[in-house]
């Protein structure tokens, strides 16, 4: 709240003071809208990465098999997921279709939702599938 006193010395200055007195120019008030904006950049940046992802893995389609050959079965404990995202990724940028039936053959449709337990198994199936 915003008071104001104002002292006159008799009746005619408050009148002049009010009658000279032009109203105030409206003031408006515009709420920042910075959270909205770095979300938009946030998913932005997300975009990229992703784009540049990709483009990595157009840049080298036939990447050696990672750290496996067909018949050694890696532990699960030493397949972490961007492991097998990056030889999935190789196998999609060589041959989608090939890229959905290793992962139908695990019973999934995309790799995303297969359990951690089965990495390994993906992943020998995926080089594979690479070496073919």
């Amino acid at each position: 709240m915003i008071q104001v006193t104002l002292s006159f010395p008799d009746q005619a200055a408050l009148v002049q003071f009010f009658t000279s007195v032009s109203a105030p120019a409206p003031v408006t008030v515009e709420a920042p809208v910075v959270h909205k904006k770095a979300d938009k950049v946030a998913t932005s940046e997300k975009r990229v990465e992703k784009a540049a992802e990709i483009e990595q893995v157009k840049a080298d389609p036939k990447p050696e098999p990672v750290a496996t050959t067909s018949s050694e079965k890696p532990s699960a404990s030493v397949v972490d997921y961007p492991t097998l995202q990056k030889a999935v990724f190789a196998l999609a940028g060589k041959s989608r279709e090939s890229a959905a039936a290793v992962a139908a053959s695990m019973g999934v449709k995309t790799f995303k939702e297969l359990p951690e337990s089965k990495w390994a198994d993906a992943l020998v199936a995926v080089n594979a599938a690479l070496a073919a």
